[in-house]
């Protein structure tokens, strides 16, 4: 009898993008696409009622975050596999992400044959770094390394204030993800010049310079684990 093909849930919710992937996983033959959906709620209910074995997600969809989907996962030890497939060009997400725990990342530029080997990876219990993601992630892990601060010195850095509104919260985690300035004003229905301005606003209430100082705060308060409209 022939060996039953590994059950994936496949979460996106951009339906081309989702229907392209989904023609790829099918016409391959490895696995088997048993459901799809659209945002983070459904992606949760559909694990608990169809039992995949894999779920492959995006990481930036309605209702509820990839980024949270996962950490619900692990948090409930649940023994899905996971792999990820995001348009954030950010090393800080990578990272992120990886921490959580998942099997494999990569960029929605992936090949066909390298996503399959990924998977196949994956199924025998491996891990799974998109070629294209492995050299920026190495490179922001090095830089970390070398910004890390010695103990003793840590208090003598000052705090910062962090009373920003719940639309600033947006346009960081927005930007923290990847997402350019035009990305992000369609994303809020805001023009471009709202984005800049509430970015510059935004540096300036929390005393940045450098757009890597955002990137990393907003990981550090966790917005890249929740949906925009979980934002407060």
């Amino acid at each position: 009898m022939a060996k039953a093909k590994p059950k994936v849930l496949l979460a996106e919710d951009h339906d081309l993008v989702r229907a392209g992937f989904k023609s790829i996983l099918n016409s391959d033959g490895t696995v088997k696409v048993i459901a799809e959906a659209q945002d983070g709620e459904t992606t949760l209910s559909l694990i608990e009622e169809k039992q995949p074995d894999i779920l492959i997600i995006d990481l930036s969809m309605p209702k509820l975050s990839g980024l949270a989907v996962i950490t619900q996962l692990k948090k409930q030890k649940n023994p899905i596999k996971v792999i990820v497939l995001t348009a954030a060009e950010a090393p800080n997400v990578w990272k992120e992400v990886l921490d959580l725990g998942v099997e494999g990342l990569a960029l929605k530029s992936v090949s066909k044959a390298e996503l399959v080997s990924g998977i196949k990876s994956v199924i025998a219990d491996q891990s799974f770094i998109h070629s294209e993601i492995q050299p920026g992630l190495d490179a922001y892990l090095a830089e970390l390394e070398g910004q890390k601060v010695p103990e003793e010195d840590a208090g003598d850095k000052p705090s910062r204030p962090k009373k920003l509104s719940v639309r600033e919260k947006q346009v960081i985690k927005l930007v923290a993800e990847g997402y350019k300035t035009k990305d992000i004003a369609d994303m809020l229905e805001i023009s471009d010049r709202t984005v800049s301005k509430h970015r510059e606003n935004i540096m300036t209430k929390l005393g940045m310079t450098a757009s890597a100082e955002l990137v990393n705060y907003a990981s550090h308060i966790g917005l890249l684990k929740v949906a925009l409209d979980e934002i407060r």
